[in-house]
């Protein structure tokens, strides 16, 4: 029965969207939705900024709505108040339906460290604070949902290499020197393996905040074992502070134990992850 559902997939085109896209078609029936231009077969088109979701779930008996689109980082080119305005209607849309959302790490200012679900967000950025009103709006006006929260989300989406460790790996084989923070404590996990996860999630009954993330590690250390497992030597990586005004979280690692019970997934090592992935 649960492998009928229609599901209705926002940001099917991006970074975490084409490989989720997969997982959620391994498991039902997938819709996936474009903006500008479909990458996949009868995908639909949806712009969050001008149209009116309720008609597409309708039109196309939605059942579940997985929200996976970065909404939260576009609304300075639109304006705090309008993206406000946005979000209650795409979730008025759609509130009928089981509602997914991928949120972010970037919730938390990063004083604590270790986040459980049950913590309260204090976000410190722009960024953040969209977040925290997507999850508040999707808390407020759904009775079926599922906050996903991931951190630093790295490795192969469709045998596609992150734009991120892409660009350190050129800069280093171009003998360039590059430094990152190694105190700025993150929670890093395989892109196929938040995929995994999130359609674990999309298709069980859980109702609430699910963290799923890696375990915590340094910038500094993640890209020293990113580099090393792609086959460049690192001799030209520094580890550096972060100084006391520097307007970022410090340490925004996730509890991820909720996420090992429901769903049994071990996050895999950052160096045996792009091993893996590399190989298929």
């Amino acid at each position: 029965m649960q492998q009928q559902r229609r599901i209705l997939l926002l940001g099917s085109a991006g970074y975490l969207g084409r490989t989720l896209t997969a997982h959620l078609q391994a498991r039902g029936y997938v819709i996936p939705t474009h903006r500008s231009q479909a990458r996949f077969a009868g995908s639909q088109r949806y712009d969050f900024w001008t149209d009116d979701i309720s008609s597409l779930v309708e039109q196309q008996q939605i059942a579940t709505v997985v929200i996976a689109a970065n909404m939260a980082a576009a609304h300075s080119t639109y304006g705090h108040a309008f993206f406000k305005q946005r979000v209650e209607q795409l979730v008025r849309g759609c509130r009928q339906c089981r509602v997914i959302y991928i949120s972010s790490d970037g919730i938390f200012d990063g004083e604590q460290g270790h986040y459980s679900e049950s913590d309260i967000p204090v976000p410190m950025m722009p960024y953040g604070r969209n977040l925290h009103y997507f999850e508040e709006t999707v808390r407020r006006l759904c009775t079926n949902y599922c906050i996903i929260r991931p951190s630093y989300l790295y490795g192969y989406s469709l045998a596609q290499l992150d734009p991120r460790l892409s660009r350190v790996r050129e800069q280093l084989l171009a003998g360039e020197r590059l430094a990152f923070f190694d105190d700025m404590i993150k929670s890093p996990m395989d892109v196929n393996q938040v995929a995994e996860a999130v359609a674990f999630l999309t298709y069980s009954e859980y109702i609430g905040i699910v963290h799923v993330a890696g375990e915590a590690l340094s910038v500094y250390d993640f890209y020293r074992a990113a580099m090393s497992s792609l086959g460049v030597v690192s001799g030209h990586l520094n580890a550096i502070k972060m100084s006391l005004d520097f307007p970022h979280p410090r340490d925004t690692s996730l509890d991820i134990s909720l996420m090992k019970e429901l769903t049994k997934i071990e996050p895999l090592p950052v160096y045996q992850a792009l091993q893996r992935q590399n190989k298929t």
